[in-house]
Parts: C-alpha cells; sequence; structure tokens
C-alpha cells in the first residue's frame, strides 16, 4: 500500500498545548508489496523476508517482515500527527519484541511523556502493535518542534496546560544529546563522591541519570545542573533508599518524566566511622544495614519487575576491597555489611541470568573521597606505598568501572567484582 502527497493531511498544533498524555495512532496494512518495495530500496534482500521457500524452514515457517520498515511508521505519524508539521525527529530508540507478517496491520501510537517549553522538544512513547494488539516494537522518540510564523494562532491538541511529574524538579529535565542510547539510570548516594562521578560519567555516555539522594539536595542540584548544562540528561530523584515507599514513589515520578529505570547502581552508604568493637552498638550496624544492604534490597525489589518485562537489565553494587582478605581494624560495621552486600550481588547474578539481568559488584580500594578525609596523611601515604600502582584511586576511576559494567560491552559478565584498588588486593 502507498501513500499520495495530496492524500495525507498534516495536522498543525500548537506547541503550548501539546501536554503530557496526549496521544497519536495511524494504522496500515501491510502487503508483500511493501516487503519487497522496501528490500528494492534498501537492499536488505536476506531470505526470511523475501523467500518464502526459505522462510519455510525457520521457525516461522513464512516471510517475516522488516523489522525496521514495520518501526519506520513511526515516521508519518511524527511528522503528519503529533506532533505534525515542524517535527524535527532528533533521535530515537527501539526494541523488537515479536515480528509482523503480510497482511498484518500495525496499529502504531505514541504518547507524550515529556515536554520542554525551553528547547521545545517532546519525548514520545512509541510503540507498533499488531491487529491482536501485541507489540511488536517499543521505544522512545525525541522530537524537537519547529517555530512557525503565526503558530499561536493554530489549533492545540488539547485544552489542557502541560502537565508536571509531582516531585520532580522540572527545569533539571533537559533535552537528550545526539547520543541518548535510550537507557535510564538511578545512581543511588550520587550527590558527591564515587556517586557523583558515575552519575557524570553515564550521562557523557548518553544515559539518562537519575540522581538520588537522601539529605543532601545542595549537592544533588549541583550535579544535576552541572550535567543539564553539557546537554546531558539528569533528574532529581530525592529518596530515602531504606524506605520502599520512598522508592515506589520514586519509580512512579520517574516513569512519568522520563521513563522505566532500566539500570540501577547503588552507591549509597553512611560515613564509615572508624570505631573499636567493644565501643560499637547494634545500632552502628543497623545504620550500614540499612542504607546499604536494605536499601539494595529495596532497589531491587521496586526496579527489577520493569527490567524483567523488558528482558534485560543491570544492577551494579558498590561493595569494597575490604569485603574480601583481611579486613582493616575499626570498621566490623561497615566491612560486615559489604561483604553481605557482594554476596547479595552475586545471588541476584544467578538467580536471574537466565532472564537477561545481570548483577555485577565493584569493590574500590582506598579512594580520594570524603569518606577518607578523617584518615591520617601518613596512613594515606602508607597504602600509597603498598599499592603497585602507587597510587591512590579517584571517584573517575571507580565510574570506569561501573560504566564498563553497565554497558553492553559486558553483556556476558555477570556475578564478577571487579576490584579497583591499584593491584593492592590480588
Amino acid at each position: 500500500m502507498s501513500y499520495l502527497i495530496d492524500d495525507v493531511k498534516v495536522k498543525k498544533l500548537n506547541f503550548d498545548l501539546i501536554k503530557i498524555g496526549d496521544t497519536a495512532e495511524i494504522t496500515h496494512k501491510i502487503t508483500q508489496d511493501d516487503v519487497n518495495l522496501f528490500a528494492s530500496l534498501t537492499g536488505d534482500f536476506n531470505p526470511l523476508h523475501v523467500n518464502k521457500e526459505y522462510a519455510k524452514t525457520t521457525r516461522f515457517h513464512k516471510p517475516v517482515v522488516h523489522g525496521m520498515l514495520s518501526a519506520s511508521f513511526i515516521s508519518p505519524l511524527i511528522g503528519t500527527c503529533l506532533p505534525g508539521e515542524g517535527a524535527l525527529w532528533s533521535s530515537q530508540n527501539l526494541e523488537f519484541l515479536r515480528p509482523a507478517f503480510v497482511d498484518d496491520t500495525l496499529i502504531v501510537q505514541s504518547t507524550v511523556i515529556q515536554k520542554s517549553v525551553a528547547t521545545r522538544s517532546l519525548i514520545l512513547d512509541t510503540k507498533v502493535a499488531n491487529q491482536h494488539n501485541q507489540i511488536l516494537v517499543s521505544g522512545r522518540s525525541l522530537v524537537k518542534v519547529l517555530e512557525s510564523e503565526g503558530e499561536h494562532a493554530t489549533v492545540g491538541s488539547g485544552d489542557g496546560v502541560q502537565g508536571q511529574p509531582i516531585g520532580l524538579k522540572q527545569s533539571h529535565i533537559q533535552n537528550s544529546s545526539s547520543t541518548d542510547n535510550g537507557r535510564i539510570v538511578l545512581i543511588t548516594g550520587a550527590s558527591r563522591g564515587i556517586g557523583a562521578a558515575i552519575a557524570s560519567k553515564l550521562a557523557e555516555r548518553g544515559y539518562k541519570v537519575v540522581v538520588n539522594y537522601s539529605s543532601d539536595a545542595d549537592g544533588a542540584s549541583d550535579l544535576i545542573k552541572k550535567i543539564c548544562s553539557m546537554g546531558y540528561v539528569a533528574v532529581d530523584g530525592k529518596a530515602d533508599v531504606s524506605k520502599i515507599e520512598d522508592l515506589e514513589n520514586l519509580k512512579i515520578r520517574i516513569q512519568k518524566s522520563i521513563g522505566s529505570i532500566t539500570d540501577v547502581v547503588h552507591c549509597a552508604s553512611p560515613l564509615p566511622i572508624p570505631t573499636a568493637f567493644e565501643l560499637l552498638s547494634w545500632s552502628d550496624f543497623q545504620l550500614q544495614i540499612d542504607v546499604q544492604l536494605k536499601g539494595a534490597f529495596n532497589c531491587t525489589k521496586v526496579f527489577l519487575p520493569s527490567m524483567l518485562e523488558l528482558k534485560k537489565g543491570t544492577f551494579t553494587y558498590l561493595s569494597s576491597i575490604f569485603a574480601e582478605g583481611t579486613p582493616p581494624g575499626l570498621q566490623a560495621h561497615y566491612v560486615s555489611t559489604k561483604a553481605a552486600l557482594s554476596a547479595f550481588g552475586r545471588s541476584i547474578a544467578a538467580e536471574y541470568g537466565n532472564r537477561g539481568i545481570r548483577s555485577n559488584i565493584v569493590a574500590p580500594g582506598m579512594t580520594q573521597t570524603d569518606m577518607i578525609s578523617g584518615v591520617p596523611d601518613k596512613t594515606k601515604l602508607l597504602a600509597k606505598m603498598n599499592t603497585p600502582l602507587r597510587k591512590i584511586a579517584t571517584p573517575e576511576d571507580i565510574a570506569n568501572a561501573v560504566e564498563f559494567l553497565v554497558g553492553d560491552n559486558s553483556g556476558h559478565i555477570t556475578g564478577e567484582t571487579i576490584r579497583v584498588c591499584g593491584g593492592i588486593t590480588m
């Protein structure tokens, strides 16, 4: 089936009146001519698509429509319906869930899930389904809307005002950069130190980052502004990870704003104050357990289900080299919790690897952060001289390891502990 320019009506929506929740839909029945034309245009003559005899030998038993042909109908949906005239398609991520076949009717839908007035851009949740309401393709579209003269005299898509997710600082939601990879990462304890370095590193690599914190609002705000000023995406993710209800609420806010969280990096940890065991109380242990171990439990409990639906996702837990081998003195509460956290991460890897979930541990050695601000210089120097690389790690060193584990280059790695300690432990 083909179309003529005079047969297609291009809508002209007033950008000011487009609001979160607005939807659009088009349909198209796939014909063999569509498949043949697409193959001729692109040169993709894979026999799975164009050779019936070959296709009969596959598990599909008939030719499969090119995945990009199915996805291509997102283009007319954006260009003629939502937002229509003036649409400039900036980026797209796609997941192909099921194949389409000749004579299927494609139902192509989009929903506005984010709107930036400052940059005149929209993020759309896009789906392609068949006549049986089975989702074939899903993804996110970033669309800029070019301004034309007299726009304010045109008809809008609705009569409401742009919705704003409760609890999110909308001014911090920025336009996606050209490197947007469609993934959204929650980094707990991200307002400073290692967590902040990880958030910055992942944002630079095209991830949208959720900067989580419990009390350091100023630190988180400064980091978010810094990331957004460079053209990347960062949002406020205030929540106490020891409270599962906080994380449930955060999940809802993020879904309404930028989409579902696809990866979690758990860095949150109370300051480990060196204390002799005879002076420790159980409350000292409980504080570490609540934030680190219970926090890991809560994060995994809340965000695992959506990852299982996608059949992919990663958890990265920040442990310590002291969880293995000989631990330092005066840190029984901290080290015990880190050891439990490492075991938890491996357990998740073992249980959910067959469902596309990867879980790994990063174990830093002494790292130049606020946590070692109270460590005597002599102790730091001794640690440095005992390290084969003769230096103390920086937060960026840890962030580099986390980026690798979250990324696709580590796609066959799970249940591993990556030590980032300059060789002091081998």
